[in-house]
């Protein structure tokens, strides 16, 4: 195969963002390389929990939770693929997972790491400041627990490249229910996040439901298979509200595959645009119910008797067709886009709020976790961001993405909790034969369309996002830009 020429870096503006822009030159295919690795992740001490406005806190785990790392090279790229059972990763964790895979093993380009949260909401927190974490010697502190993860993930990632070795690849894509539109629109206008279809002025569910299952299967050269990725538009929040660690349905999903294809199989789980999509369906309730309770299975079980169905009716039919020499381009971009803009009225019902939360703390000092986060995160966020936009009309915020083109399929990231309309864009304009949409590679802000903002509710009020539908879309442009230079 031709040989690239060194990649080069470009620093640009282009439409009024400031872009860092690592683009290759591109050519034919090459040997792919790939390592693999899986690593335990959980906690060893007591930790607080996030993903619900109330402190929890784990004091022993129900499940382990992992980082699931594949590290991919050729003779004109490399990149490393990432899968971690957490809710989110704030900046300062991405930053300290690249600093401990730097330190241990240089030779590791740690830019072109794609490292993504399956939004699991009894995971660790890892917000910096989070009020009410007990001080003891038997609790984490948010603090040690970024240290702790970071050393542990940075030990699978430089696992996975020490086990680096000549393999193959092949993909494909299956249909079927796993996500569903948790957003319900009634007869005025207004939408309810899981709001009640049971009820006369019920007109419909907001957005659209994204049923793809699509798989990569990792291979080395003798043809045994190393890992699988599996990417679903639904985020792992069945037991969102325990209060014990636990990787949700991700799990069953693992033991399944596993089970089916051998213990050493190393198992990646991607979540699509999805935030607005929920693994609990809003309609058919009883009768999903009860095929639940006649297969024996409890609800995240039944979800991964899904995935694990179709992802093993894909292997089946993708045996014939695995690739040894992929093209393999990695582009890593950080887009400025426009802060999510703040109305007057909007402004005055935040303050207010935050007034009155304030007052409740002074009154009730116990419930100062609670009322913190309302204070400080919920409502005095958009206060800040409304004085911001006063001072500077057009501020922006740094957001992150990776292009992959691996062959003739594609990996696109975002921070967000994106409304799945947006992968729907992405995956409908795509050059690729199979677009893989990963949200949650960063600091997990919902991202709602312009119909879900003019709708109302969590998820789509100001307090929920700091990007807003014009931020949205630009992301969606620039995906696609990137993608058509990956296919010229």
């Amino acid at each position: 195969m031709k040989k690239c020429s060194p990649s080069v870096v470009v620093r640009t503006v282009c439409s009024g963002w400031l872009i860092c822009l690592l683009i290759p030159t591109l050519s034919g295919g090459a040997e792919l390389q790939v390592g693999t690795a899986s690593v335990d992740i959980t906690p060893n001490k007591a930790v607080a929990l996030w993903g619900q406005f109330g402190l929890r806190l784990s004091t022993k785990p129900d499940t382990p939770l992992t980082a699931n790392v594949v590290a991919l090279r050729s003779a004109d790229a490399q990149t490393t693929l990432v899968s971690l059972d957490l809710l989110q990763l704030p900046e300062v964790v991405v930053q300290a997972i690249r600093d401990a895979v730097a330190k241990k093993d240089a030779s590791i380009d740690v830019q072109h790491m794609v490292l993504t949260a399956t939004h699991t909401h009894t995971a660790p927190v890892l917000r910096l400041g989070t009020p009410g974490i007990p001080v003891n010697d038997q609790t984490m502190t948010v603090e040690e627990t970024i240290d702790y993860l970071a050393d542990k993930i940075s030990d699978g990632v430089v696992a996975a490249w020490k086990s680096i070795a000549p393999g193959k690849m092949s993909y494909g894509l299956d249909r079927n229910s796993i996500g569903f539109s948790r957003r319900v629109v009634y007869a005025n206008g207004s939408a309810q996040m899981y709001g009640n279809t049971n009820r006369a002025d019920f007109v419909h569910l907001e957005g659209m439901d994204d049923d793809d299952v699509g798989s990569i299967f990792f291979y080395d050269q003798q043809d045994k298979l190393l890992a699988i990725a599996v990417n679903v538009a639904c985020p792992a929040q069945v037991v969102e509200g325990q209060s014990s660690i636990n990787a949700d349905f991700w799990l069953p999903v693992r033991d399944n595959l596993k089970a089916r294809y051998g213990e050493e199989v190393v198992v990646l789980g991607w979540g699509a645009a999805a935030g607005d999509i929920s693994p609990r369906p809003l309609l058919h309730k009883a009768a999903n119910a009860r095929m639940r309770s006649l297969r024996g299975l409890n609800e995240m079980q039944e979800l991964a008797r899904r995935i694990d169905l179709s992802v093993s009716q894909t292997f089946d039919a993708v045996q014939q067709e695995k690739i040894a020499d992929p093209t393999l381009r990695h582009v890593a971009v950080t887009l400025q886009l426009p802060l999510n803009k703040i109305s007057e009225t909007q402004y005055q019902q935040a303050l207010a709020e935050y007034n009155k939360v304030m007052e409740q703390l002074d009154k009730d000092p116990a419930s100062a976790p609670r009322v913190a986060f309302m204070a400080r995160d919920w409502h005095h966020g958009v206060v800040k961001r409304y004085e911001q936009l006063q001072k500077e009309p057009d501020a922006t915020y740094p957001v992150e993405i990776h292009v992959v083109r691996l062959g003739d399929l594609v990996i696109c990231s975002n921070p967000f909790e994106l409304f799945c309309e947006y992968g729907i864009r992405i995956k409908a304009r795509s050059k690729a034969t199979q677009t893989f949409i990963l949200q949650m590679s960063g600091f997990g802000s919902y991202l709602p369309t312009e119909r879900a903002q003019a709708s109302g509710s969590y998820s789509a009020i100001p307090q929920s996002n700091v990007i807003g539908p014009e931020g949205g879309q630009m992301l969606v442009d620039r995906t696609v830009e990137i993608i058509d230079e990956l296919w010229k």
